[in-house]
């Protein structure tokens, strides 16, 4: 899984080769004016945003290994994750993040426990992509 999220890419506007998107661009990217920042540190920035698609979380991150970290640390709490290049939103459900991921690229991953039945839920499963620019 993590090879897979590695080779993913932001979609949407054009950024130099390495160059991070920002917290505060991604927000604006989904509608969000003013994120109320939870954590601003080195290794990651995280913002939480209100919109009338909800409320959700944008983090970015300084490396991608450090954005891999965080995801597979998130994935067995639930939710479902717009995974781009060194930045995630989270949100309840893909269904809330496709508007996004049209907007900024990325792939949906869904997290969880095991399912109702007993049976292991599927960890980071992708639930749609969108192809490199």
């Amino acid at each position: 899984m993590a090879v897979a999220l590695g080779a993913v890419t932001a979609c949407g506007a054009p950024a130099s080769a390495g160059a991070p998107v920002t917290l505060e661009e991604i927000a604006a990217r989904t509608g969000c004016t003013a994120p109320q920042m939870q954590v601003d540190a080195d290794e990651l920035r995280q913002g939480v945003c209100k919109t009338g698609r909800g409320q959700y979380s944008v983090t970015t991150f300084a490396t991608e290994a450090g954005k891999r970290d965080w995801l597979d640390d998130a994935l067995p709490y639930g939710g479902a994750y717009l995974v781009g290049a060194r930045w995630i939103v989270l949100g309840n459900t893909p269904q809330m993040l496709e508007p996004f991921r049209e907007t900024l690229g990325g792939t949906i991953t869904t997290g969880g426990h095991g399912a109702p039945s007993g049976e292991a839920a599927q960890h980071g499963t992708p639930t749609g992509r969108h192809p490199a620019p």
